[in-house]
């Protein structure tokens, strides 16, 4: 186990190893002539820049129309220039003694890789005839505090030592791991340790089964972390499509029904005894590493300001070891709470008998649950209501909700399975009603609910292409806030379910214009849009103001209503 997973993290370093960092990428010098001063430009290689990013500014004034401005070529959609340039800026133009060239450009490399804008600022002095230039130095002492969350995160990977960065993401995780990113990850754990022998299992084997999981499902943070830094796109995204998710779904289904006894998963008979021997149960655990390192690509694909500052660091700086094993840190912090689990199963689980039956079957209907809400992302909120709805009710029955009870003990478990009957049928009725949320199944029928007015108000412009995005942004009379958003992403449910509906939210969301851009399917278009903006995967909220991004104002992850406001206070 451990040499697979030194194994997986060597081949990481490797395939990244060659990615260049920004100054390699963009290698711009300057010089005086007799003419005036000349800017050289030299890529990387597969190195490009947007001719549309690329401006040059004197004295904040845009002079690129009485510039000599290097050869385009079209690629896509997008005008790029990937040839070293030389580009002159005419002493005539430096009327001023003291006067600032600013240069802003933005670029790309050919295997997806983006980097985010740059901006290099010249002091140039004209006296008695003659030029003088000089670069100003980055100001970062300034610009930290102004900076969004996932930008003041990479920056602080540059700036802090390795031992204190650790700790610092081993604490992000902690908090993630609050977040329903990692609730779906719970009921898999457990139907794992119920599944090797529930409470017949020693305390020291239940943490083993949990703590390879969780290192699994670490390993697959930093791989997948890495791998979407580079290609300028979430790898979680990419594994959000009918066919990946359909077949971890029949995985569920097909735990779900070992569970209840109608067969048991088993290798065939020689081949297993012949891992026995070999291994000593170590095929087991490379089971429950397998499914560890699935689930958390497949199960909980969620972005917040930790993960999105270290992916934008290892996009800026190409250091995949470094920002790899932050990720993979993170993502031990987040399994805290599943090693907890693991560690006492031994003492909450039931000893063998009818009560484990029960147990097993209970798992087996949440395992049923696992499969509809993976579908449920490609099938929408109708059939994850709905399909809620049906195994509630299979489940009720199957405990005996309309079974006689002649204990009072008896009696009380049919009230507990009544009710969740009465809930299933809820649910049911809200599936056909057009309702969205499993914990408000029949607020349709509500007309009156301050949340379903406050989102009716909310109109939020669904755009679906780069070039009509800029557009909308250019001509908004308003400011404009764009929500990245997608079916699949639990932190972005709640973002639309709490802070959206809050009433002091919605009244300052009044004053802006709304863009919703909705990434639940990967298609080349979302994926532009994404690169577009530096982006891996939602939730993120953008805003803009006069067609200029607020990037301090940017916003990754979950929010809550109160520091919305904070946040976005100014604008």
């Amino acid at each position: 186990m451990l040499r697979l997973i030194t194994a997986l993290l060597l081949t990481t370093c490797i395939a990244f190893s060659q990615v260049l960092n920004t100054s390699e990428a963009f290698d711009i010098k300057h010089k005086i002539n007799t003419d005036g001063v000349e800017f050289s430009f030299k890529f990387g290689e597969n190195i490009y820049i947007y001719k549309d990013t690329f401006n040059i500014l004197l004295d904040g004034k845009n002079i690129n129309n009485s510039l000599d401005m290097p050869p385009h070529e079209q690629s896509g959609e997008y005008n790029i220039i990937f040839k070293e340039f030389s580009l002159l800026v005419p002493k005539n133009l430096l009327q001023n003694d003291i006067s600032t060239i600013t240069l802003n450009y933005q670029g790309c490399a050919k295997n997806g890789i983006c980097y985010r804008p740059q901006t290099k600022i010249y002091t140039i002095s004209h006296k008695n005839g003659e030029l003088k230039a000089s670069e100003q130095a980055e100001n970062t002492s300034e610009e930290v505090s102004e900076l969004a969350d996932d930008e003041r995160i990479a920056n602080e990977l540059k700036d802090t030592n390795f031992i204190l960065s650790l700790a610092t993401f081993f604490g992000y995780g902690l908090l993630l791991a609050l977040t329903p990113c990692i609730f779906p990850m719970i009921p898999i754990l457990s139907s794992i340790i119920i599944s090797k022998g529930g409470s017949q299992l020693e305390t020291w084997r239940g943490f083993v089964l949990s703590l390879v999981y969780v290192v699994a499902m670490s390993l697959a943070y930093a791989l997948a972390g890495v791998v979407a830094s580079f290609l300028g796109l979430g790898l979680g995204g990419m594994l959000q499509n009918g066919w990946v998710l359909g077949s971890f779904a029949l995985v569920f289904i097909g735990l779900a029904f070992s569970m209840f006894g109608f067969y048991d998963l088993r290798l065939p008979a020689k081949f297993e005894n012949f891992i026995s021997k070999r291994s000593q149960g170590k095929s087991s655990l490379f089971g429950v590493f397998i499914m560890g390192f699935a689930a958390a690509l497949v199960v909980s694909p969620c972005v917040a300001a930790p993960l999105a500052g270290a992916l934008l660091y290892i996009a800026q700086s190409g250091n995949a070891l470094y920002g790899g094993l932050m990720l993979f840190v993170m993502g031990l912090g987040m399994g805290i709470p599943l090693l907890v689990i693991g560690a006492s199963s031994g003492k909450i689980l039931p000893k063998p008998g009818e009560w484990m039956d029960a147990i097993k079957a209970a798992f087996g209907f949440l395992m049923l649950a696992m499969a509809v809400w993976l579908l449920a992302r490609t099938l929408g909120s109708g059939f994850e209501l709905a399909g809620y709805g049906v195994i509630g009710v299979f489940m009720a029955v199957f405990f005996g909700a309309f079974e006689p009870a002649s204990s009072a003990k008896q009696r009380v478990k049919k009230a507990i399975f009544l009710l969740l009957f009465i809930y299933s049928a809820m649910l049911l009725v809200g599936a056909f009603s057009g309702a969205k949320d499993p914990l408000k199944p029949l607020a349709n029928f509500n007309q009156n609910t301050n949340s379903k007015e406050i989102q009716n108000e909310l109109n939020f412009r669904s755009i679906t292409n780069p070039t009509e995005l800029k557009q909308a942004i250019q001509i908004a009379q308003k400011p404009v806030m764009i929500d990245f958003y997608a079916d699949w992403c639990a932190s972005c449910k709640e973002l639309e379910s709490i802070t959206f509906t809050d009433q002091a939210v919605a009244k300052r969301l009044k004053e802006f214009e709304l863009i919703r851009i909705d990434v639940t399917k990967q298609s080349s278009e979302n994926d532009a849009i994404l690169k577009e903006f530096s982006l891996i995967d939602p939730p993120a909220l953008l805003f803009f103001k006069n067609g200029e991004q607020l990037s301090s104002k940017r916003i990754i992850g979950f929010i809550s209503p109160e520091k919305f406001l904070e946040k976005i206070s100014g604008i």
